[in-house]
């Protein structure tokens, strides 16, 4: 059987038209007086979502911006984030949310490649001044006039709006702005609005989301409202552990990755759910939120949230934290009998579990190219202990096909080729790149990604084409031996790269974050691995390194290239 995978079971649908102005009609009808998001002293209900992108939606209208417009979004997650995401979509822009880490460099290529006709920016975030950035990205801003620029090296950039404090002539003040520019042009009313919202439809495109560039400039991965609408509705009642009544979910992902723009964060609107941004994602900043602002629950990468498994702090404050996928975890209270979950509709439909299998969690496979997943298996399940380490299957409207990289030609099931995918929540194209270029012929997209089909339509990523190393004659995927090393206990992070060794060819060296309380053994883990894996697939050299000793990216992926220099002046 050719490694062909094609769900077509009813894909669910949301009960509106898939634009996000409908969709902020039907959560502010639903959810009303709701928190909707918080961050902070700043804080936000469904119907005050609705109110402050309107009068934004109607100031963005008064300054010339409607479908198509190309709006930058520079901004740290939190309801200033969100209202200024929904009042540009709303009207029918296209919204980029940019890396709050990007550098000058990265900010003007970016601001020039997307041809962005507005960008709205915080003034600081943490140590980042984004004011003295845009100068240094932009140095002719120096004595323009705010909505008036003429930049050499971003020519559709007419006007930067700040939030936040900045006395620079050539910025307009933020959200106030806005709200003059809608009080200005009175005439552009709701009635003005509505009939803009209705001329906004499905296929119209939505955002732009840039990869990460760790090794090359960032791509503009282009989504519509559709997609984007329709799949993180699918996600977010089929396939979400902490999606329930009531949930006031801790966020720690930034909004300009996809896995938490179109994975958390709209996820979280269409539930309903209270999204509450950490100041920072220490053990004592969820305590906060827990006794502060009741949350109930926490979605991030898991090593951070393994870390809050056996974090001293919440244990001597009488909290456990249960791991419920492997990017979400649900917090529990001990009491006079024994322990409840914080929400206690998760306590109806999921028992208290004795111990975490995090190994029959379901993995799922995605990119930003499909809004981050689309296979996984349904939320509250565990996958078959004979499927471990699989990311389960399609979601229902997704097509998953593995080909022989050199032909195109379907590989038999079991055998390892290139992963394609197409469906409903691919892709509308790279921005500025032909559609030819990008796709096949027949719609699929090639990911680069290695990976294999079994008998059931089950997934398993095996590597990143070009990834694999040759070890002694023997090819080693470095994904297989992380998986390994992951799911040792006392191990939260993990990252394998091939070493030239003179004499030897390749050799494998891994890096290791322990957990806090956790020691450091080389030879345990070896001992482990070799339980696991062939002889020739285990680092000759394991290294325990300290979290922010990791080089990441700004979607939080370890930098191979960065980690071999710093592993090789570890070894010498």
């Amino acid at each position: 059987m050719d490694s062909v995978f094609d769900n077509t079971q009813p894909r669910l649908e949301p009960p509106f038209t898939p634009t996000v102005a409908a969709m902020i009609g039907w959560i502010c009808r639903q959810y009303g007086a709701r928190d909707a998001q918080i961050r902070g002293n700043s804080r936000i209900t469904y119907e005050e979502l609705d109110a402050r992108s309107s009068l934004f939606a109607r100031g963005l209208l008064a300054r010339g911006i409607g479908k198509g417009s190309r709006i930058a979004l520079l901004m740290p997650d939190g309801p200033d984030f969100t209202v200024a995401f929904l009042a540009a979509a709303r009207i029918g822009a296209v919204v980029a949310p940019l890396s709050t880490l990007f550098k000058a460099r990265e900010l003007q290529w970016v601001l020039k490649h997307g041809d962005f006709q507005l960008l709205l920016a915080s003034a600081h975030y943490l140590t980042n001044n984004y004011v003295e950035r845009l100068e240094a990205a932009f140095p002719d801003l120096e004595g323009q006039r705010a909505g008036r620029l003429v930049l050499r090296d971003a020519p559709y950039l007419r006007s930067i709006l700040i939030w936040g404090n900045c006395d620079k002539g050539w910025a307009g003040q933020g959200a106030q702005a806005l709200s003059d520019s809608a009080a200005e042009w009175p005439d552009i009313d709701d009635t003005v609005l509505r009939n803009v919202e209705e001329s906004v439809v499905p296929s119209d495109l939505l955002c732009i989301i840039f990869t990460s560039g760790s090794s090359a400039d960032p791509k503009g991965v282009v989504h519509t409202h559709a997609a984007m609408l329709r799949h993180s509705w699918q996600k977010a009642h089929r396939y979400w552990t902490v999606g329930l009544d009531g949930e006031r979910l801790i966020g720690a992902r930034p909004h300009f990755w996809v896995a938490d723009l179109a994975a958390t964060l709209f996820q979280s609107l269409l539930r309903g759910i209270c999204l509450l941004t950490p100041d920072d994602n220490s053990a004592k900043g969820v305590l906060r939120l827990i006794k502060d602002e009741g949350a109930t629950a926490a979605c991030g990468n898991l090593p951070w949230l393994k870390s809050l498994v056996s974090d001293a702090t919440l244990k001597a404050s009488g909290y456990e934290v249960f791991i419920t996928s492997l990017e979400c975890a649900a917090f529990a209270k001990s009491g006079a009998d024994g322990l409840h979950f914080l929400n206690a509709e998760r306590a109806r439909r999921v028992p208290l579990p004795v111990q975490q299998l995090i190994d029959r969690m379901p993995r799922s496979y995605g990119m930003t190219e499909t809004l981050a997943a689309h296979t996984s298996i349904p939320a509250e399940t565990l996958i078959a202990p004979d499927l471990v380490g699989a990311c389960g299957r399609p979601m229902p409207g997704v097509r998953i096909r593995i080909v022989d990289p050199a032909t195109g030609t379907p590989v038999k099931r079991g055998e390892i080729g290139e992963i394609q995918v197409a469906g409903y929540c691919l892709m509308n194209g790279l921005y500025k790149r032909e559609n030819a270029d990008t796709f096949t012929p027949d719609g699929f997209y090639a990911s680069g990604d290695l990976g294999k089909m079994d008998e059931q339509g089950y997934i398993n990523f095996h590597s990143r084409m070009g990834e694999m190393l040759k070890v002694r004659g023997a090819n080693v995927a470095p994904a297989e031996v992380e998986a390994c090393l992951m799911a040792m206990p006392n191990i939260v992070r993990a990252a394998v790269v091939g070493l030239e060794s003179p004499g030897d060819g390749i050799t494998l060296v891994a890096g290791v974050e322990m957990e806090p309380a956790a020691l450091f053994d080389e030879g345990e883990i070896r001992q482990a691995l070799r339980r696991e894996l062939s002889a020739f697939k285990i680092p000759k050299h394991i290294f325990s390194l300290a979290m922010e000793e990791f080089p990441l990216t700004a979607s939080g992926k370890v930098r191979k290239h960065a980690l071999s220099a710093i592993l090789s002046a570890m070894m010498n």
